[in-house]
């Protein structure tokens, strides 16, 4: 079960590992240097923020992941809660057009595809009911939604430089083609 604790935990752990990439990035850009040598990898810097924080790593991973797979249920169920609109949507159309339908062929194939359109609303409908624990979860969750956010910001940003850096260190380690010589 995610508790609030467990998400600030895991808030504290990715502030703490972005700041000092942050960090090992600017003094690469200001001086210089072996960006590699120099810059962590996220898992490294994460290891290390959640030992200086006095975090368990297993426990960090453990809520990262309860997190990660939290976030893809909770899209998920915004996709499922889009798909049932859209449905809704298409079986008030064929209702219409069934009203409409004068023909007992298009009475008939009208009232079919409504069938189908009513049983898969029905069954995403059950679909949609989310256990209470994991209703709980997705509440603490979404509590810092905007957190989390800014933090995937952050690494993107960081992830950003550090191509950015390796490109401009990749380019200045390129030497120039030589230029051929006329012939005699």
């Amino acid at each position: 079960m995610l508790s609030s604790a467990d998400v600030q935990m895991f808030l504290a752990v990715r502030a703490k590992a972005l700041q000092r990439l942050e960090e090992a990035l600017a003094e690469v850009e200001a001086k210089g240097g072996d960006v590699l040598a120099r810059v962590q990898e996220i898992t490294v810097a994460e290891r290390d923020a959640a030992r200086a924080l006095g975090t368990e790593w297993r426990r960090f991973t453990l809520v990262q992941e309860l997190i990660g797979r939290l976030m893809t249920s909770q899209r998920q169920h915004e996709d499922q809660r889009l798909l049932a609109a859209e449905l809704t949507k298409a079986k008030e159309d064929l209702k219409t057009q069934l009203d409409a339908a004068r023909d007992p062929a298009s009475r008939q194939f009208l009232e079919a595809q409504l069938d189908v359109v009513a049983d898969q609303l029905e069954k995403l409908n059950r679909e949609r009911q989310i256990p209470a624990p994991q209703a709980e979860e997705l509440r603490v969750l979404e509590s810092v939604r905007a957190d989390i956010a800014t933090l995937q910001g952050r690494q993107d940003r960081v992830q950003h430089r550090l191509q950015e850096l390796l490109q401009r260190s990749s380019n200045a380690g390129a030497t120039p083609a030589a230029t051929p010589r006329p012939a005699r």
